[in-house]
Parts: structure tokens; C-alpha cells; sequence
């Protein structure tokens, strides 16, 4: 499973299958993790101006199809222009998100319902059909931030991310919010200044989290 389809499990409501987080934080939360995707199959960079994260810029190291059909339409609007890290983000997340549910469907761990709002307006939800690896995410997840274990690279990218759209305290009802925010700030420490993807992330997440938090 891709950063990026882990995530897309964490943002939908199981029983309604519907987005638990507005949209506009949602194409940035996904755009980001298919970046990281990306970055982590050593097909793109991110160069970060010192001291600018906005500036970030995304660039294509290697344009080899990875076998995974939303990583490879991502790099190939990548390759057709020079972009910025937030124009990447919020547009390849929005470019993503249906393909990563349908993806999820075929693999059996969604079903895509549709309906009609007063009986007019078509609509699409994608309720939990399995939620066995959902539940294996959430665990790695609240065991990180609440009993303090060491999480792996998948986990600890999540973290950074959902940490950064403000969505964890959501998916873990019940934990200390505050000891929650200070054990994820750890973490997402840790995995830029340690992390066994330490140089491929550098500069990476101060930009990430521009992006993530913007208006």
C-alpha cells in the first residue's frame, strides 16, 4: 500500500464513506503524499530555497513508470512543466483522489456507493468494505503517539501529514491532544533530521507543512 492510499483510508468515514476533512485540505494532504510517493521511488526531488519553504519547486529525476497507475499519471504531469511544490500538491491531489478510491475498491477495502441528492444531484461515497488495514494504519499510528513506540518511515510520514491538516486528534478520540501535538513534533523531527530517507526529505517537511497549512 502507498503512502498515499493509507492516507485516503484515514480521510473517509467508514459508515458513510465521506471525507472527514474539507477539500481544499484534502488535495493538499493527498497531493503530498503521492509526492512523497514519488520522492521515496526516487523519481522527484524538492529543492526548498534556504530559508523560503515556500519556494519550494518540484523536480523529476527520473520519469520510469513505478508500476503504480496514480503514481505514474502524477509524474507525468510533473514532467510536463515546472512546478511549485504547493501548485503540485494541490493539483495532483485533486487529480488523485478518485483514482485512489476506485483503486481501493478493486483491492477490496472500499465500496463505491451512488445515490441523488433530492432526488436530482448525483452523489458518490466509498464506505468501508474491509477495514482490517485501516485498523493495522490506526494502531501503528496511536502506538507512536500514545504508548511512545518508534514508528516506521509509512507511519511517521502520516503522522507529519495528518499532524500538519490538524486531523489526528480526530482519528485518535480519547488521547491527550496536547501529549498527542508534542510526540508527533518529535516525530516529524526525528524522520527529517534522522530518518533513513534523512537526504532524499531534506528541507522537505518545513516546505511540506507551508503547504499543508496554507489558506
Amino acid at each position: 500500500m502507498s503512502l498515499a492510499q493509507d492516507l485516503a483510508l484515514l480521510l473517509l468515514d467508514d459508515e458513510s464513506g465521506r471525507t472527514t476533512i474539507e477539500v481544499g485540505r484534502r488535495h493538499r494532504a493527498v497531493g503530498t503524499a503521492v509526492l512523497l510517493d514519488l520522492v521515496r521511488a526516487g523519481r522527484i526531488a524538492v529543492e526548498t530555497p534556504q530559508d523560503r519553504p515556500a519556494g519550494s519547486r518540484v523536480v523529476v529525476r527520473d520519469t520510469a513508470p513505478t508500476g503504480d497507475t496514480v503514481l505514474d499519471e502524477a509524474l507525468t504531469a510533473l514532467s510536463a512543466k515546472d512546478t511549485s511544490l504547493g501548485w503540485a500538491a494541490e493539483t495532483i491531489g485533486h487529480r488523485s483522489w478518485r483514482p485512489l478510491l476506485e483503486g481501493l475498491v478493486e483491492q477490496g477495502h472500499l465500496r463505491h456507493e451512488q445515490g441523488r441528492f433530492l432526488g436530482v444531484i448525483r452523489t458518490n461515497s466509498w464506505p468501508s468494505a474491509d477495514p482490517a488495514h485501516e485498523d493495522q494504519v490506526l494502531a501503528r499510528i496511536r502506538g507512536a503517539l500514545a504508548d511512545g513506540q518508534q514508528p516506521d518511515e509509512q507511519t511517521a510520514l502520516l503522522i507529519t501529514i495528518l499532524h500538519g491538516i490538524g486531523a489526528l486528534a480526530a482519528l485518535l478520540p480519547g488521547e491527550d491532544k496536547k501529549a498527542v501535538g508534542e510526540q508527533a513534533e518529535r516525530i516529524i523531527s526525528e524522520t527529517e533530521q534522522s530518518g533513513p530517507w534523512r537526504e532524499a526529505l531534506k528541507g522537505f517537511n518545513s516546505a511540506l507543512l507551508a503547504v499543508l497549512l496554507a489558506s
